[in-house]
């Protein structure tokens, strides 16, 4: 199996990073660029709820993601057999077919792609996530033209050397965003001067207003019936706490009391 030098290093800071956005509480995640398949994996230990889509260009990354996935345990339960997908591609046959996904995440992939490939890579992102789905990326971006610490702009240097796209701008990754439905709600700086960015779907799909509020209710209920995390949303006072507001019996609107729904 291969493996990533980097992996022991970023794990930590980018998945608090992606929990702080609600990517644990997605139901379905696919990943743009899996690698050797280590971020999954470990995703899919340390977050109950999601069932993931790892995805590269490469052979030998799916390869090495699939036998990661199996001697964890993982395969064809919480992690879907790996696919070949090429962001840099109009259109991705093996994710197309797919229902809408909760969220997209991708890490060290942006720098790598041709800057030619960021429309490509956002529109894919627009089509294949579910009204309000999440994006996260995790990269280094230059923000107004400038570079995030000292060390990235010999970075980017490296990287353009070596054929590869380079540090990206932030803007033109927010042109592109806006022009496949998607806007940045979130840039978390993280160690070793990287950003985890975080991108959502605008389009709301025609969810009224009150269907969202019905529907985040009854999701903080299951999330607290499941496993208390959540504040229960508020009811009012308790009983004990209406002191003297409280209903005496015999009186109008209590039990013997008159003033009760037969008398509306």
């Amino acid at each position: 199996m291969q493996s990533s030098p980097a992996f022991s290093r970023n794990i930590n800071p980018i998945a608090d990073a992606m929990a702080a956005q609600g990517f644990d509480r997605c139901e379905f995640l696919l990943e743009l660029g899996c690698g050797p398949g280590e971020h999954v994996v470990e995703f899919a230990k340390r977050w109950e709820e999601p069932f993931f889509q790892p995805t590269d260009c490469s052979r030998a990354a799916i390869t090495s993601t699939d036998l990661r996935a199996k001697e964890a345990g993982l395969r064809a339960t919480r992690i879907c057999p790996a696919r070949i997908v090429d962001v840099s591609e109009t259109k991705w046959p093996q994710v197309e077919g797919d229902p809408p996904y909760d969220g997209i995440y991708s890490i060290n992939v942006i720098h790598i792609m041709p800057s030619t490939a960021i429309p490509s890579f956002f529109a894919g992102c627009g089509r294949n996530l579910r009204p309000g789905g999440l994006l996260g990326l995790y990269d280094t971006w230059t923000f107004a033209g400038e570079f995030v610490g000292p060390n990235n702009e010999r970075f980017d240097a490296s990287l353009r050397s070596q054929g590869y796209g380079g540090v990206a701008s932030i803007e033109n990754c927010d042109d592109a965003a806006s022009r496949a439905g998607l806007e940045r709600i979130d840039v978390a700086y993280l160690p070793a001067n990287n950003q985890f960015v975080t991108y959502r779907k605008t389009d709301d799909g025609d969810i009224t207003p009150a269907s969202l509020e019905f529907r985040e209710a009854v999701m903080r209920a299951d999330l607290q019936e499941e496993d208390g995390r959540v504040e229960p949303l508020p009811m009012g006072p308790a009983f004990d706490d209406l002191d003297d507001e409280r209903p005496v019996n015999s009186e109008e609107g209590f039990a013997d009391g008159g003033g009760g729904e037969d008398d509306l």
